[in-house]
């Protein structure tokens, strides 16, 4: 990472705090305990590896995984989501390492990654933990030297063109499977109960999920939950997926941020948080929120490149928006740094800016311990309130007795948050300094891009 550029981040972060104590002297070790299992499973944090990026010192592997699960529970973890393990095709791969999407064998591990043994093993720990271990899976499409093609050239499909295999656009180190074999799809199923039964993996998130037929997911999770039931995360957006699936992504509401990140347009934002609210598909069921991810860090850039001075204002906002937030390696320690997933790329764990750590476990306690802020059927409602500045963002959730009131001044000047309309009534307790305070239609003092976080 180049060190001028994390001196000017961590300046910056400094001098835009707002409504939250000094942390600069917490280290891990200070922080409070913030491992309160969650009230239900409708509201949890989980948090994304790629293995050989998760280690210190170059390539990564289970053992430097298991090593840092102590860590992992401080932070407030639930969920961890491993990308892909298996053997990464060699023939046509791009990059030094190839995609870790593109599969040679689903009932095979890495070898760099390490052994059966220290994959159960870190899965055991995992457990013991409290936390769950949900494994990347990729139905699309494999490596070009998958097990499958020597023996099975009929479970992949064929082109316009009469081509089989054939790339998908945009693939070209993957080749795209035949959803409508019957052979290929009990092969396929056989492969993901291997996991279940044998390794005792608690979900599964699915690559490019909308790109495979429903009917094939329907059969997959059927066949899949029979052996245990697991919990399932479709990389899509498509409602009608809903039907198989527990979460997806929102995808519509990260394009949203991105066009934040680009015109700063404060109402277009607040109306995207709107339209998050609005869709009747989710009323049972819940979505991803996430700031940044594996894709968006490889081909986007950081979100620092991305958002500028107003990451730890949108950092709060996927906390508190909606459903499950995502932490994406480095991210809860302020790294700016994009990781290149087809390189060798390694997390700089050093040195960590302690004002993301303190504020990422405070966010992860706060989304796992309040009714408000549960997922699905419990999840609590939006409401907005008015503001006289165009910068400033104030919003609750509410469900029952239980309030989550966030402020965010989204501009690079300080302003004083007054309420033009409706002033959140009663007394609130600021959640980040631990005071107690009655807001009036004065509302509150806020820094450049800074945030403040009330609950009741």
């Amino acid at each position: 990472m180049n060190t001028i550029k994390w001196l000017m981040a961590t300046t910056v972060t400094l001098l835009t705090l707002g409504g939250c104590e000094n942390d600069d002297n917490n280290t891990w070790a200070d922080l409070p305990n913030s491992q309160v299992r969650p009230i239900t499973d409708k509201n949890r944090v989980i948090y994304e590896a790629n293995v050989y990026s998760y280690s210190n010192g170059g390539r990564g592997d289970f053992k430097g995984i298991e090593k840092d699960l102590p860590r992992l529970k401080e932070l407030g973890v639930d969920i961890l989501w491993l990308m892909p393990i298996h053997p990464i095709g060699e023939e046509n791969r791009q990059g030094t390492l190839g995609s870790p999407y593109g599969v040679r064998d689903y009932k095979a591990i890495n070898p760099d990654f390490g052994t059966e043994e220290d994959f159960k093993s870190l899965i055991d720990a995992v457990h013991a933990q409290g936390m769950e271990l949900w494994m990347d899976w990729v139905a699309n499409h494999t490596a070009w030297d998958h097990v499958w093609v020597q023996d099975h050239i009929d479970y992949y499909a064929t082109n316009d063109q009469g081509e089989r295999p054939y790339s998908p656009p945009g693939w070209n180190d993957a080749i795209q499977l035949d959803h409508s074999n019957p052979a290929m799809r009990a092969a396929m199923i056989d492969a993901m109960q291997y996991w279940v039964r044998e390794f005792n993996i608690d979900g599964f998130r699915c690559d490019a999920a909308d790109y495979v037929p429903l009917d094939f997911w329907r059969e997959v999770r059927q066949q899949v939950d029979a052996v245990r039931k697991v919990t399932w995360l479709a990389e899509g957006s498509n409602p009608d997926y809903m039907e198989v699936f527990d979460y997806n992504y929102a995808w519509e509401f990260s394009d949203a941020l991105t066009e934040f990140g680009e015109t700063n347009n404060v109402p277009a934002l607040i109306e995207a948080c709107k339209t998050l609210h609005k869709d009747p598909t989710y009323k049972d069921k819940g979505r991803m929120v996430y700031l940044t991810n594996h894709d968006l860090s490889a081909f986007n850039g950081t979100e620092f490149t991305r958002f500028g001075s107003n990451v730890l204002p949108l950092t709060v906002l996927t906390f508190t928006i909606f459903d499950m937030p995502l932490i994406y390696s480095g991210q809860e320690i302020g790294m700016d740094k994009s990781l290149i997933f087809s390189e060798v790329c390694p997390v700089e764990w050093e040195p960590a800016n302690k004002i993301y750590i303190n504020l990422f476990q405070k966010l992860t306690q706060l989304k796992r311990t309040n009714p408000a802020l549960e997922d699905g059927t419990n999840r609590g409602s939006l409401k907005i309130y008015p503001t006289s500045n165009e910068n400033v963002f104030a919003y609750s959730r509410v469900r029952g007795n239980d309030e989550v009131l966030v402020i965010l001044n989204l501009g690079n000047y300080a302003v004083q948050c007054r309420f033009t309309e409706e002033v959140p009534s009663g007394t609130f307790k600021n959640y980040l300094n631990n005071t107690y305070e009655q807001l009036t239609e004065q509302g509150i003092p806020l820094r450049e891009n800074g945030y403040a976080i009330y609950v009741r």
